[in-house]
């Protein structure tokens, strides 16, 4: 097996298909930031290397380089090399990003710092809780609050009145001028959405019900994954739509949030606390030809 050996013509038509719906988005993403296809290569050298590590190892069986060429189709002495210097420690955009996310979540959801209808409270800058500055030292005391909230009005994430009280101007986490932590939002909810796509595309031979325990079980049960779709619609309709997607999807993030953030505290403590979720959302549009009728009306 070579590294240039052909997708194999045992994958259905329909999987082909979808495999480039898929890819074309990253290709075009990957051009528009100027990264040809000999720079992408090394990096999908690596990460076939570590998913072959993280989900393909044969129980009290050591994987070598061997068998992950084999399984890869990469040469066994790149293996080897690339074994060397697997990593994957967070970058300071990502840390930043993740700390981020994690205190307007707990703005959104905490009791503390949230009114009667369970909407974000106007914070004082200092001061016990709820403050701003306590806000962030209850989720990190890694990075002075000072510095998370002069990045924040920098993206026009908060505003500071007058009397030096803080407010959260937009009702989820969108940084606007940061694009490093855009990207970081982005892989995450591809990702995301990928991992339910791969599992419910598991063949049902590999669950064997039969011999599961109900934990089991409910792990290899399908996970949620649906979508509205709609054609021949009019720019007008299109808005109408999209406003009404983002008002109830936003109503349903930020109740799954408030859930979740009550639901982690109190289960902090049990020893069975080590699961994780992702609940999202995404409305796409395309407006190509409508724009194209217009610069071009017959």
């Amino acid at each position: 097996m070579t590294e240039t050996t052909a997708i194999p013509s045992l994958l259905s038509r329909a999987f082909k298909h979808a495999l480039k719906n898929i890819l074309k988005p990253l290709i075009r993403l990957l051009l528009r930031k100027g990264v040809p296809y000999t720079a992408l290569l090394e990096v999908l050298k690596q990460i076939y290397i570590e998913v072959t590590e993280e989900s393909f190892k044969l129980e009290g069986k050591r994987l070598t380089d061997s068998r992950i060429s084999l399984l890869t189709g990469i040469h066994r002495k790149e293996v080897k090399r690339l074994r060397e210097n697997l990593g994957d420690e967070l970058s300071e955009p990502e840390i930043k990003a993740g700390i981020s996310a994690a205190i307007i979540a707990l703005w959104q959801a905490s009791p503390d710092y949230t009114d009667a209808e369970h909407k974000p409270l106007i914070l004082p800058r200092t001061g016990d809780k709820p403050s701003f500055e306590s806000l962030v030292y209850e989720v990190s005391k890694d990075k002075h609050f000072r510095s998370i909230l002069d990045e924040w009005l920098h993206q026009g994430l908060v505003k500071l009145d007058e009397q030096n009280q803080v407010s959260l101007s937009v009702e989820s986490f969108v940084p606007n001028k940061d694009e490093d932590e855009k990207v970081f939002f982005a892989g995450r909810n591809i990702q995301y959405h990928l991992e339910i796509i791969n599992h419910n595309l598991q063949p049902a031979h590999l669950h064997n019900k039969d011999s599961m325990t109900p934990l089991e079980a409910a792990s290899a049960a399908p996970m949620f994954d649906r979508s509205v779709y709609y054609k021949n619609l009019s720019p007008k309709s299109l808005q109408i739509l999209e406003s009404k997607a983002k008002q109830s999807a936003l109503n349903a993030l930020l109740e799954i949030n408030q859930l979740a953030s009550q639901l982690q505290q109190r289960d902090q403590n049990h020893a069975d606390a080590c699961v994780e979720m992702h609940f999202g959302s995404y409305f796409y549009r395309n407006l190509t030809r409508a724009v194209e009728r217009e610069q071009n009306p017959s």
